[in-house]
């Protein structure tokens, strides 16, 4: 359990105003966002529900439990009063390494459960997208919201690493995106099933252009000791604005007894369950724009993304087994200057793509055989005129077509560009 690893460290007085010393040796390329609150801040936010599931319902403390539970929750609804809220054990700020992620990715897919049907070539944009950046248990879980921009960042410096009186822990990059694209298609032996009627084979997957931006997320980790022979309690806060969505983590041990909270969450084992508001919808925002034959496929894959990334064994499977190359070129700062271009170039690609979508479905229609009803009927009206005219739309629309694709090939970033060239080379 990553509670057990040493994600969590015992507060001390004597480090509130000295830097980390096992800051990571970041790329340039990588950005961080500031933490938004202190961990007092964060405590008394997790207060109420902090009480509520270390509860042992226990004859020897329950009235203590009590007591604790009501002043948590005055202490964070009526700060004014003096309460004090139920305080962790252990409490540590921590930087988390994440990307964002903004693609453009082809494969061939199947949206029928027969598997004679022919495929067809699916078209994926990922736009904003999440993807953890380190193998903890914290890859298991959304970290960052769709409300958080390039404007909510700043270049990484050491001095990041002491906020609101707090010593920061900085986890390393250990999970590339890149390589994970490229292990999907190497290692897959077949089709993948994402649900009874959508298949997509992963050793066609193409990107015809990714961008991976590396930033550090901020979260505070607040443990919490039940009283008697319990499992401890972690709680793991969002701190890249007011204080908001977090998770609470029981983090079970074979000589310790599950809490009652556990039963009443239903969980088996040790796992997060979400807390609080959230501006996130899909950590993985996948938006199928190529065939639209089927409205739902887009959020079929982000369930099927979000099981796969949310399984237990994942954070050793993501983890990659040589170091991350900051280096490539595909590896991009997270400012407007980086996203603007690749995201004019996306916008282009979906107006390219309703653009084939239309030439496909007039290309079927029959002239010769367009019947046309007028209301109120004139008798001057001729039919060759009209077909004429719809031959010129047709004409009109490929031209556009063109245009587009033209546009879009000249509007390809040069850092893309350099990399595809790499490639014929290597």
């Amino acid at each position: 359990m990553w509670a057990r690893a040493g994600l969590i460290r015992r507060r001390s007085s004597n480090c509130r105003r000295c830097y980390s010393l096992n800051i990571p040796d970041y790329h340039p390329k990588v950005r961080a966002i500031p933490f938004a609150f202190s961990p007092e801040a964060a405590i008394t936010h997790v207060g109420p529900v902090a009480a509520a599931v270390t509860r042992s319902y226990s004859p020897s403390s329950i009235g203590e439990e009590l007591g604790c539970l009501a002043a948590s929750f005055i202490a964070k609804h009526l700060p004014a009063m003096g309460y004090k809220t139920i305080q962790p054990e252990r409490t540590q700020a921590l930087y988390y390494p994440s990307w964002c992620i903004d693609a453009e990715a082809e494969a061939k897919a199947w949206f029928s459960p027969n598997p004679d049907d022919p495929p067809e070539v699916v078209t994926v944009h990922f736009q904003h997208a999440e993807l953890p950046g380190n193998g903890s248990e914290l890859a298991r879980v959304s970290l960052r919201d769709e409300t958080i921009t390039y404007k909510n960042t700043e270049p990484f410096v050491p001095a990041l690493t002491n906020q609101h009186g707090s010593e920061i822990l900085c986890l390393p990059f250990n999970i590339s995106p890149l390589e994970l694209l490229s292990r999907a298609r190497a290692t897959s032996f077949g089709v993948t099933k994402v649900d009874e009627d959508f298949r997509f084979d992963p050793r066609s997957l193409n990107l015809n252009l990714v961008a991976a931006y590396p930033i550090l997320i901020p979260v505070y980790v607040l443990q919490y000791a039940p009283q008697g022979p319990y499992s401890r309690v972690t709680i793991v806060v969002e701190a890249h604005a007011q204080p908001g969505r977090y998770y609470v983590h029981f983090v079970n041990s074979p000589d310790l007894r599950k809490l009652p909270a556990q039963e009443y969450f239903g969980e088996e084992d040790t796992d997060f369950i979400a807390m609080g508001l959230s501006g996130s919808k899909c950590r993985f925002s996948p938006n199928i724009i190529s065939p639209r034959s089927r409205p739902s496929a887009s959020e079929d894959l982000c369930a099927w993304m979000s099981n796969f990334v949310e399984d237990r064994g994942a954070p050793q499977r993501l983890t990659s087994k040589q170091p991350i190359d900051m280096d490539d070129c595909r590896v991009r700062e997270w400012t407007e200057e980086e996203i603007l271009p690749v995201h004019e170039w996306m916008q282009l690609g979906r107006n390219l793509m309703r653009a084939r979508g239309m030439i496909k479905t007039i290309s079927t229609v029959n002239v010769d055989q367009i019947k046309v009803f007028e209301f109120p009927p004139r008798m001057n009206t001729d039919p060759k005129k009209i077909a004429a005219g719809l031959q010129g739309f047709f004409k009109a629309e490929e031209e556009r077509l063109q245009k587009l694709e033209e546009a879009r090939a000249a509007r390809t970033p040069a850092w893309w560009r350099q990399w595809q060239d790499s490639q014929k080379t290597s």
